[in-house]
Protein backbone atom coordinates (compact mmCIF):
# COMPACT_ATOMS: atom_id res chain seq x y z
CA UNK A 1 0.00 0.00 0.00
CA UNK A 2 1.42 3.24 -0.94
CA UNK A 3 1.10 5.58 2.17
CA UNK A 4 1.26 8.68 -0.15
CA UNK A 5 -1.28 7.72 -2.18
CA UNK A 6 -3.80 7.24 0.30
CA UNK A 7 -2.87 10.52 2.21
CA UNK A 8 -3.78 12.11 -1.73
CA UNK A 9 -6.68 10.06 -2.19
CA UNK A 10 -8.31 10.77 1.15
CA UNK A 11 -8.07 14.58 0.66
CA UNK A 12 -9.66 14.37 -2.61
CA UNK A 13 -12.27 12.34 -1.08
CA UNK A 14 -12.47 14.58 1.50
CA UNK A 15 -12.94 17.84 -0.73
CA UNK A 16 -15.38 15.98 -2.79
CA UNK A 17 -17.65 14.49 -0.37
CA UNK A 18 -20.77 16.04 0.91
CA UNK A 19 -22.73 15.75 4.05
CA UNK A 20 -26.77 14.40 4.20
CA UNK A 21 -27.49 17.98 3.32
CA UNK A 22 -26.68 17.99 0.12
CA UNK A 23 -27.90 14.32 -0.76
CA UNK A 24 -31.55 15.34 -3.00
CA UNK A 25 -32.16 11.50 -3.88
CA UNK A 26 -34.89 10.16 -1.53
CA UNK A 27 -33.72 6.71 -1.38
CA UNK A 28 -30.04 8.51 -0.41
CA UNK A 29 -30.93 10.23 2.04
CA UNK A 30 -32.93 7.58 4.08
CA UNK A 31 -30.25 5.49 3.50
CA UNK A 32 -27.62 7.63 5.03
CA UNK A 33 -30.43 8.63 8.13
CA UNK A 34 -31.09 5.02 9.01
CA UNK A 35 -27.80 3.20 8.03
CA UNK A 36 -25.15 5.42 7.94
CA UNK A 37 -25.52 7.64 10.91
CA UNK A 38 -27.31 5.20 12.97
CA UNK A 39 -25.91 5.33 16.46
CA UNK A 40 -28.32 2.71 17.91
CA UNK A 41 -26.29 0.60 20.13
CA UNK A 42 -27.67 -3.21 19.17
CA UNK A 43 -27.34 -5.90 21.27
CA UNK A 44 -25.33 -7.67 19.41
CA UNK A 45 -22.35 -5.29 18.92
CA UNK A 46 -20.76 -5.94 22.37
CA UNK A 47 -20.89 -9.94 21.47
CA UNK A 48 -19.35 -8.82 18.36
CA UNK A 49 -16.55 -7.15 19.19
CA UNK A 50 -15.92 -9.25 22.10
CA UNK A 51 -15.02 -12.31 19.53
CA UNK A 52 -13.75 -9.53 17.05
CA UNK A 53 -10.94 -8.50 19.89
CA UNK A 54 -10.62 -12.27 21.19
CA UNK A 55 -9.59 -13.65 17.10
CA UNK A 56 -7.11 -10.47 17.62
CA UNK A 57 -5.31 -11.66 20.31
CA UNK A 58 -4.60 -15.47 19.41
CA UNK A 59 -1.07 -16.21 18.62
CA UNK A 60 -1.41 -19.55 17.61
CA UNK A 61 0.08 -19.80 13.96
CA UNK A 62 -1.23 -21.23 10.39
CA UNK A 63 0.08 -21.38 7.40
CA UNK A 64 -1.46 -19.03 4.72
CA UNK A 65 -1.26 -17.94 1.40
CA UNK A 66 -2.08 -14.71 -0.52
CA UNK A 67 -3.36 -14.63 -4.07
CA UNK A 68 -4.05 -11.08 -4.03
CA UNK A 69 -2.44 -7.59 -4.24
CA UNK A 70 -0.28 -8.98 -1.11
CA UNK A 71 1.30 -11.57 -3.66
CA UNK A 72 3.03 -8.64 -5.41
CA UNK A 73 3.93 -9.63 -8.52
CA UNK A 74 3.94 -13.54 -7.82
CA UNK A 75 0.88 -15.41 -8.37
CA UNK A 76 0.71 -16.54 -4.43
CA UNK A 77 2.75 -16.46 -1.48
CA UNK A 78 2.75 -18.58 1.35
CA UNK A 79 3.68 -17.71 4.69
CA UNK A 80 3.34 -18.99 8.37
CA UNK A 81 1.60 -16.39 10.52
CA UNK A 82 -0.26 -16.00 14.07
CA UNK A 83 -3.98 -15.95 13.59
CA UNK A 84 -4.21 -12.80 15.62
CA UNK A 85 -1.79 -10.83 13.49
CA UNK A 86 -4.15 -11.82 10.07
CA UNK A 87 -7.27 -10.88 11.83
CA UNK A 88 -5.66 -7.13 12.79
CA UNK A 89 -4.69 -7.19 9.26
CA UNK A 90 -7.08 -8.74 7.52
CA UNK A 91 -10.65 -7.34 9.11
CA UNK A 92 -11.78 -4.05 9.64
CA UNK A 93 -12.03 -1.73 11.89
CA UNK A 94 -15.05 -2.03 14.91
CA UNK A 95 -16.83 0.74 12.79
CA UNK A 96 -16.80 -0.38 9.60
CA UNK A 97 -17.96 -3.56 10.70
CA UNK A 98 -20.94 -2.16 12.52
CA UNK A 99 -22.09 -0.53 9.29
CA UNK A 100 -21.75 -3.91 7.82
CA UNK A 101 -23.96 -4.76 10.16
CA UNK A 102 -26.58 -2.20 9.69
CA UNK A 103 -26.77 -2.88 5.47
CA UNK A 104 -27.25 -6.30 6.65
CA UNK A 105 -29.86 -5.57 9.02
CA UNK A 106 -31.61 -2.60 7.14
CA UNK A 107 -31.70 -4.84 3.54
CA UNK A 108 -31.98 -8.33 4.81
CA UNK A 109 -30.76 -10.10 1.85
CA UNK A 110 -32.16 -13.22 0.93
CA UNK A 111 -28.41 -14.26 -0.50
CA UNK A 112 -24.75 -13.10 0.74
CA UNK A 113 -22.04 -13.15 -1.12
CA UNK A 114 -18.32 -12.86 0.22
CA UNK A 115 -15.09 -12.54 -1.22
CA UNK A 116 -12.64 -12.83 1.74
CA UNK A 117 -13.79 -15.03 4.71
CA UNK A 118 -10.15 -14.44 6.48
CA UNK A 119 -11.10 -15.62 10.36
CA UNK A 120 -14.97 -14.76 9.74
CA UNK A 121 -15.29 -11.65 11.28
CA UNK A 122 -17.44 -10.07 8.69
CA UNK A 123 -19.47 -12.62 8.02
CA UNK A 124 -20.41 -12.86 11.70
CA UNK A 125 -21.31 -9.38 11.58
CA UNK A 126 -23.54 -10.17 8.18
CA UNK A 127 -24.91 -13.13 9.66
CA UNK A 128 -25.87 -11.16 13.07
CA UNK A 129 -27.05 -8.29 11.01
CA UNK A 130 -29.69 -10.42 9.38
CA UNK A 131 -30.15 -13.85 10.41
CA UNK A 132 -32.26 -15.30 7.97
CA UNK A 133 -29.96 -14.45 5.07
CA UNK A 134 -28.16 -17.34 3.32
CA UNK A 135 -24.17 -16.53 3.47
CA UNK A 136 -21.84 -17.80 0.60
CA UNK A 137 -18.34 -16.77 1.90
CA UNK A 138 -15.21 -17.85 0.01
CA UNK A 139 -11.77 -17.89 1.14
CA UNK A 140 -8.43 -19.02 -0.84
CA UNK A 141 -6.74 -19.99 2.07
CA UNK A 142 -7.69 -23.15 4.00
CA UNK A 143 -5.74 -22.54 7.35
CA UNK A 144 -7.96 -19.28 7.88
CA UNK A 145 -10.75 -20.89 6.42
CA UNK A 146 -11.04 -23.74 8.97
CA UNK A 147 -10.60 -20.95 11.62
CA UNK A 148 -13.80 -18.94 10.17
CA UNK A 149 -15.78 -22.31 9.66
CA UNK A 150 -15.08 -22.58 13.32
CA UNK A 151 -15.86 -19.49 14.51
CA UNK A 152 -19.23 -19.34 12.04
CA UNK A 153 -20.14 -22.77 13.97
CA UNK A 154 -19.84 -22.04 17.34
CA UNK A 155 -21.86 -18.74 16.70
CA UNK A 156 -24.69 -20.21 15.33
CA UNK A 157 -24.19 -18.63 11.80
CA UNK A 158 -25.10 -21.05 8.99
CA UNK A 159 -22.89 -19.65 6.53
CA UNK A 160 -21.09 -22.26 3.40
CA UNK A 161 -16.97 -21.25 3.54
CA UNK A 162 -15.96 -21.86 0.11
CA UNK A 163 -12.29 -22.80 0.14
CA UNK A 164 -10.18 -21.95 -3.19
CA UNK A 165 -8.62 -19.45 -5.37
CA UNK A 166 -11.78 -16.52 -6.05
CA UNK A 167 -11.51 -17.22 -10.42
CA UNK A 168 -11.13 -20.67 -9.87
CA UNK A 169 -14.60 -21.44 -7.82
CA UNK A 170 -16.32 -18.28 -8.30
CA UNK A 171 -18.47 -19.77 -11.18
CA UNK A 172 -19.55 -22.89 -9.43
CA UNK A 173 -20.79 -21.14 -6.65
CA UNK A 174 -22.62 -19.07 -8.88
CA UNK A 175 -24.54 -21.69 -10.30
CA UNK A 176 -25.61 -22.68 -6.90
CA UNK A 177 -27.35 -19.40 -6.56
CA UNK A 178 -30.35 -18.14 -8.33
CA UNK A 179 -29.81 -14.26 -7.23
CA UNK A 180 -27.41 -12.02 -5.16
CA UNK A 181 -29.03 -9.70 -3.17
CA UNK A 182 -25.77 -8.92 -1.18
CA UNK A 183 -22.19 -9.05 -2.52
CA UNK A 184 -19.17 -8.07 -0.70
CA UNK A 185 -16.03 -7.90 -2.67
CA UNK A 186 -13.07 -7.52 -0.18
CA UNK A 187 -9.96 -9.82 -1.98
CA UNK A 188 -7.43 -9.36 -4.34
CA UNK A 189 -7.52 -5.37 -4.51
CA UNK A 190 -6.47 -5.09 -8.16
CA UNK A 191 -7.94 -3.38 -11.27
CA UNK A 192 -8.55 -6.97 -13.50
CA UNK A 193 -9.89 -9.44 -11.16
CA UNK A 194 -12.14 -7.13 -9.30
CA UNK A 195 -13.86 -5.78 -12.41
CA UNK A 196 -14.00 -9.56 -13.41
CA UNK A 197 -15.88 -10.38 -10.44
CA UNK A 198 -18.11 -7.61 -10.67
CA UNK A 199 -19.22 -8.61 -14.36
CA UNK A 200 -19.74 -12.35 -13.05
CA UNK A 201 -21.83 -11.15 -10.09
CA UNK A 202 -23.58 -8.78 -12.18
CA UNK A 203 -25.35 -11.15 -13.86
CA UNK A 204 -27.43 -12.35 -10.89
CA UNK A 205 -28.28 -9.12 -9.43
CA UNK A 206 -31.61 -7.87 -8.84
CA UNK A 207 -33.15 -4.44 -8.81
CA UNK A 208 -33.19 -4.74 -4.72
CA UNK A 209 -29.09 -6.05 -4.66
CA UNK A 210 -26.58 -3.91 -3.21
CA UNK A 211 -22.71 -4.36 -4.03
CA UNK A 212 -20.26 -3.46 -1.51
CA UNK A 213 -16.37 -2.65 -2.64
CA UNK A 214 -13.77 -2.60 0.00
CA UNK A 215 -11.12 -0.45 -0.46
CA UNK A 216 -11.91 1.55 -3.67
CA UNK A 217 -9.40 3.85 -2.90
CA UNK A 218 -6.44 1.42 -2.39
CA UNK A 219 -4.30 2.35 -5.47
CA UNK A 220 -4.46 3.86 -8.92
CA UNK A 221 -6.29 0.51 -10.12
CA UNK A 222 -8.71 0.13 -7.40
CA UNK A 223 -9.69 3.61 -8.47
CA UNK A 224 -9.80 2.45 -12.16
CA UNK A 225 -12.30 -0.21 -11.40
CA UNK A 226 -14.40 1.79 -9.29
CA UNK A 227 -14.66 4.79 -12.25
CA UNK A 228 -15.43 1.94 -14.68
CA UNK A 229 -18.18 0.26 -12.32
CA UNK A 230 -19.78 3.50 -11.64
CA UNK A 231 -20.38 3.80 -15.66
CA UNK A 232 -21.80 0.75 -16.13
CA UNK A 233 -25.23 1.35 -17.47
CA UNK A 234 -26.38 -1.42 -15.14
CA UNK A 235 -25.61 0.46 -12.22
CA UNK A 236 -28.37 3.33 -11.02
CA UNK A 237 -26.13 4.52 -7.74
CA UNK A 238 -22.89 4.28 -6.29
CA UNK A 239 -22.23 5.55 -2.64
CA UNK A 240 -18.35 6.43 -1.99
CA UNK A 241 -17.55 5.86 1.61
CA UNK A 242 -13.53 6.26 1.11
CA UNK A 243 -12.91 2.93 2.39
CA UNK A 244 -15.98 1.68 0.85
CA UNK A 245 -18.31 1.54 -2.45
CA UNK A 246 -22.03 0.83 -2.05
CA UNK A 247 -23.51 0.50 -5.71
CA UNK A 248 -27.51 0.18 -6.88
CA UNK A 249 -29.12 -1.30 -9.54
CA UNK A 250 -32.72 0.16 -9.07
CA UNK A 251 -34.80 0.82 -11.99
CA UNK A 252 -36.51 4.07 -12.57
CA UNK A 253 -34.16 6.09 -10.43
CA UNK A 254 -31.58 8.87 -12.03
CA UNK A 255 -28.20 7.54 -12.66
CA UNK A 256 -26.15 9.36 -10.11
CA UNK A 257 -22.89 9.22 -8.12
CA UNK A 258 -22.39 10.28 -4.67
CA UNK A 259 -19.72 10.65 -2.48
CA UNK A 260 -20.47 11.17 1.24
CA UNK A 261 -19.19 11.56 4.55
CA UNK A 262 -21.17 10.28 7.20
Amino acid sequence: MNTLWQIVSYLIYRAKSITRFGVHSPFVYELVEKVLRDKSRYDDYPKLHHVHKKYARRKDRIETIDFGSSAGHKEYIVRISRVGKLVRKRSHQRSQLELLYRLARYFKPRTILEFGTAAGISALYFGKGSPDSRIITMEGCMGLASVAQKNLKKRNIQAEVEIGEFSAILDKVLERLERLDMVFLDGNHRKKPTLEYFEKCSAKANEESVFLLDDIHWSPGMESAWRAIKKDKRVSVTIDLYWMGLVFFRKGIEKQNFIIRY
